[in-house]
């Protein structure tokens, strides 16, 4: 009769003889269940699978991660001062840009009388809303670029 259990008790109480099986073979085992478990844990240490990675590996990489995390910070930061200073500086044009648009709505300015100040306002604004597409468009990189940025932080948090 073959009996297959984990009971101890089962086993030491009715069995005469063990069977080991291991490494894909079969073969009488000399002795009882407790040199079997000392077997076990002897063959366990010689087949552990040995780490390539040192004990401490896990502190070192959380070590180097924070590192890494704080050197991005700080890598942050001016792009994120770069960032706010292009968005006041889209504001003031904007601001300005919106006074000179106002004038120009004044219908006084299209008279004969005041063609220089038409001229000179009409010339303020062409040269606010090219200054205006260039700082969206550095606005809009800087912010791309803080995004990317933020998310690579994130990603080693």
């Amino acid at each position: 009769v073959l009996v297959v259990s984990h009971d101890r008790h089962l086993l030491k109480s009715t069995t005469d003889d063990f069977l080991l099986v291991a490494d894909g073979r079969v073969q009488e085992f000399d002795g009882d269940l407790d040199d079997y478990t000392r077997w076990l844990a002897d063959y366990r240490l010689r087949n552990a699978p040995v780490s390539t990675t040192p004990v401490n590996a896990d502190k070192t990489d959380k070590k180097a991660q924070r590192q890494q995390a704080a050197a991005l910070r700080q890598q942050l930061a001016p792009h994120k001062r770069e960032a706010d200073k292009l968005e006041r500086d889209l504001g003031v044009v904007n601001e300005h840009l919106a006074k000179v648009e106002e004038a120009l709505a004044d219908s006084t300015n299209y008279e004969a009388a005041n063609k220089d100040k038409l001229r000179d306002l009409l010339a303020e604004q062409a040269k606010l809303k090219v200054r205006e597409s260039e700082l969206e468009d550095a606005w809009m990189q800087a912010l791309e670029l803080l995004e990317s940025m933020q998310a690579e932080l994130e990603a080693l948090s």
